[in-house]
């Protein structure tokens, strides 16, 4: 293990810990808690954009159904990288400071797959709108939830740092095909006019 992946996790997980930034963490880490969130965005993007906002909305829910498939079944059994938290059953008792305040996970680390579905979300949406500077502010909550998974000791920084790079590069290929099948048989002009 790099000592530096370390040395971040502790950071995180330990140095900046706090009894109230738990309960923040816990709560932002947890999807259920940004279904509503996710509601109300989809159906501003429908609300605005009819039928093609109805593609984009379905475009966005099958990237991030394709990207935790490949997270959780492919990449994490491949790599098979025990999560930090499994570290504290080392009877050494050299990883006894990792924090789990949200209870240990099983299976593996590496990637996220929290990390690889926002950035993959995010990415999407911010490029089939290039012209909505705004909508970089994405960026936050989708790092925001990327780091509680520091945080909560449930992921090495590398498992995180890694799996935005997935997620963006799964975004931005998925935002090239969805305009390759607008411009086929759809207008994409209203896309690039907003």
């Amino acid at each position: 293990m790099n000592p530096f992946d370390f040395a971040i996790l502790q950071f995180i997980n330990v140095t900046l810990s706090a009894p109230w930034l738990d309960h923040a963490m816990i709560f932002l880490t947890n999807v259920r808690n940004w279904v509503p969130v996710y509601i109300v965005a989809f159906a501003f993007v429908i609300f605005k954009y009819k039928w093609t906002g109805v593609r984009m909305v379905v475009a966005c829910l099958l990237l991030v159904g394709l990207t935790d498939l490949l997270t959780n079944r492919i990449l994490k059994e491949i790599v098979a990288r025990p999560r930090p938290c499994s570290l504290l059953a080392d009877p050494s008792g050299a990883y006894s400071w990792i924090r789990t305040p949200d209870g240990v996970r099983l299976g593996y680390s590496f990637p996220s797959s929290h990390a690889v579905n926002n950035f993959a979300g995010v990415v999407f949406f911010i490029l089939l709108f290039p012209k909505v500077k705004k909508l970089l502010w994405l960026f936050v909550p989708a790092t925001i939830v990327a780091l509680t998974r520091i945080y909560l000791g449930l992921h090495y920084p590398s498992d995180v740092f890694t799996g935005m790079l997935i997620g963006a590069a799964a975004g931005w290929g998925f935002a090239k095909l969805f305009g390759v099948v607008e411009k086929k048989y759809f207008s994409l002009s209203k896309i690039e006019t907003s």
